[in-house]
């Protein structure tokens, strides 16, 4: 079996290295992975919603593949002729053709049956979406390889004698494979459960052995704990070790962090920050959102739509940094406001603050807000002769001095509305087409110190005021901080990933049914898509293997229909329900979490799952057909047997030879489509 193991990984490569150059332009995603790629080569900070292992294995396949990270991947489609890409896309072609064969090893491993394995793997060969995924620098083939690694590492180190060299060698191998198949997505979070309720499971197994000293349960129970807690934490860890070295200089990434997180950026206005220590009347400040993934509050010279009644200035949170987040704080006090001295602002001072780009001061007035109704709106207005409504009281949670002075970074406050006894707070709304890109400011009647609510100047201009270098008084963030901070901003951006109003809307219920692809290029035409023998095989065996599990369960129970020479056949029965019910278990772990989610999703978020649905087909295709073919005589239930088997491979091999131009691209615009014949669902885009 090994033989064919490593025939069929050798036939997976080929198909994915196959014309992999073309074609010469940015495909889908890779207008995303290629970037990234060049920022680590060029040790620039970004910022991306998944972890960075996958990031950092293109960077450095293209680092070595003479890729200099000179190339800006701005848009789909944009050439890359004197690019060397080709590394890149030929590492994630290797990463996805070792799932073939590491999944059919898996099989074998589980069910030592050469037919599940075999079936297994043409099912997940033959595959046009994993063909095609594999093919482009995407982070779903490193994904998969993890993924498929832990499970063959897992089954092994169960077929291995306990404590023995192989016991420990593939138990530890599972552990890494779990740190690295979480380190390039959040998703490899389903394969750490599936993992982890096993064990729990075979630990209640050990348990109840009473063959098994409690000394040996005990050191089973502190084995798992070192290869599947210790070994893949300190794994993940050094993964972000290496992603915060690389990635030590300022970049568009930095304004997703903290001005805290900032200090320690190299080439970051923050990194070595000389300003004023303390913020004083009359300077001119930046202010950030203290909420995670916060932004700055920020004005231009746009107004709010005429539907939203008073004709105010708009004043939204902007990610990056930009002229109109500069603000001058104004004093309250008449005898303050003509004062040449500079006064500090101290706790429970109260100010105005005026937009230095346009001259106009904050408001808030008793009228909704653009989004969050509830709330109070918050605008610009030039008139200041009534004070009521653009007075704001400062009220700081934590980092003042003893005498209650205001430091840059540092210090975490509130703006009380002293008219309204509201907040100032952005609690992440995206705002619509009149601010793009912009996020909505309210005025909360909430005063309690939640996150939207709190805010910390980031910067001070002040030529009046004395200057100092503020990390000889603030050490800067330790690891664990900014690691813990890193993932904090990672869930809060990854939750708010909406789909775009004229952009198609994929959901769970349709990746079974292969319902619609996805285009990764016009021309050629390249559409992710699954097999759709493969995907009709899947639902059309479920029927009956549910139905023999439900009717074999029902005589289990009712054992006294088993005579005593039946019982090693059911033992057998109960065993492969046994692997079956755990690929089960992988599919729907890797499938029913994406119902709940409101977070735009794609068709490849379907492809974990549909790896173990393969394996599960496999098994229960072979199941199925020793079942029926028990009912004829052994000469001919060999032969139905071969027939069955070639049968199944033969339907979905045929399958992707016809469907091949979509994974290698053809012209669609062409008078005689050679795909149109084939279009049976109009959904398909060909």
């Amino acid at each position: 079996m090994e033989t064919f193991i490593a025939l069929i990984g050798a036939i997976s490569l080929g198909l994915r290295l196959y014309q992999i150059e073309h074609p010469n332009h940015v495909c889908w995603d890779e207008v995303h992975f290629g970037k990234y790629a060049s920022y680590y080569i060029n040790r620039t900070l970004f910022f991306d919603v998944h972890p960075p292992l996958g990031k950092i294995i293109f960077a450095l396949s293209g680092y070595m593949t003479g890729y200099e990270g000179d190339f800006n991947y701005n848009k789909p489609g944009d050439v890359m002729r004197s690019v060397q890409y080709v590394g890149m896309r030929q590492v994630s072609a290797l990463f996805g053709s070792a799932v073939v064969p590491i999944s059919a090893a898996t099989v074998w491993e589980l069910s030592s049956s050469p037919i599940a394995t075999i079936l297994t793997a043409f099912f997940i060969l033959s595959d046009t979406a994993l063909t095609v995924m594999s093919r482009f620098i995407l982070l779903d083939s490193i994904l998969l390889f993890y993924m498929s690694l832990s499970c063959y590492c897992y089954v092994k180190h169960t077929k291995s004698r306990p404590f023995s060299s192989s016991w420990w060698l593939h138990l530890c191998g599972c552990g890494v494979s779990l740190a690295c198949t979480v380190g390039v997505k959040f998703v490899g979070l389903f394969v750490v459960a599936l993992i982890g309720l096993s064990v729990i499971g075979d630990l209640w197994k050990i348990v109840g052995n009473k063959s098994i000293p409690l000394e040996q349960f005990v050191q089973h129970i502190l084995a798992r704990i070192y290869t599947l807690i210790f070994i893949p934490v300190f794994v993940y860890c050094s993964i972000y070790v290496l992603h915060f070295i690389a990635l030590s200089s300022s970049g568009p990434g930095d304004s997703f962090y903290s001005s805290v997180f900032q200090t320690s950026i190299i080439n970051n206005p923050l990194y070595h920050a000389k300003m004023p220590e303390y913020v004083a009347y009359g300077s001119e400040i930046t202010l950030k959102n203290y909420r995670t993934a916060g932004g700055y509050l920020h004005s231009h010279p746009q107004h709010y739509p005429k539907e939203f009644g008073a004709h105010m200035q708009q004043v939204t949170s902007y990610s990056q940094r930009h002229e109109g987040n500069h603000w001058i704080l104004g004093a309250v006090s008449k005898e303050l406001q003509n004062t040449n001295e500079h006064v500090y602002i101290k706790d429970g001072d109260s100010i105005l603050l005026q937009h230095k780009q346009t001259k106009e001061w904050l408001y808030s007035v008793d009228e909704p807000a653009p989004l969050t109704h509830r709330q109070s709106r918050v605008g610009c207005y030039s008139d200041t002769s009534d004070n009521k409504n653009n007075m704001f009281k400062i009220k700081v949670v934590h980092g003042h001095q003893d005498d209650g002075r205001i430091s840059p970074i540092y210090s975490v406050f509130q703006m009380i509305h002293i008219n309204q006894n509201c907040s100032l707070s952005c609690k992440g709304r995206e705002l619509p087409n009149w601010a793009p890109g912009q996020q909505e400011v309210t005025c909360n009647s909430d005063v309690s110190s939640q996150p939207a609510s709190l805010w910390n100047i980031e910067e001070i201009f002040d030529a009046r005021l004395p200057i100092i270098r503020l990390d000889w008084k603030h050490s800067r963030p330790t690891f664990f901080s900014r690691l813990i901070e890193a993932h904090l901003v990672m869930f809060a951006n990854n939750r708010n990933l909406k789909p775009k109003l004229e952009e198609f809307r994929s959901r769970p219920w349709m990746w079974p049914l292969a319902y619609k692809g996805q285009l990764f290029s016009v021309e050629p035409h390249i559409l992710m898509l699954g097999n759709p023998v493969t995907h009709v095989l899947i639902l059309l065996l479920f029927v009956p293997t549910s139905y023999l599990f439900l009717r074999d369960m029902i005589i289990y129970q009712r054992s006294k229909a088993y005579k005593d020479t039946d019982k090693s056949l059911f033992t057998n029965i109960l065993k492969v329900y046994r692997q079956m019910g755990w690929l089960g278990l992988a599919w729907l772990l890797h499938y029913l979490p994406f119902w709940p989610m409101t977070r735009v999703l794609y068709p490849h978020h379907y492809l974990p799952a549909y790896v173990f649905s393969c394996m599960f087909t496999g098994v229960s295709a072979d199941h199925l057909l020793k079942r029926f073919i028990s009912l004829f005589k052994p000469s001919t239930a060999s032969v139905i047997q071969y027939f069955g088997v070639v049968l199944l491979c033969a339907s979905t091999a045929a399958s992707f030879y016809i469907l091949s131009p979509i994974v290698y691209g053809y012209d669609s615009d062409a008078e005689d489509n050679p795909m149109l014949k084939y279009q049976v669902n109009t959904h398909w885009d060909f």
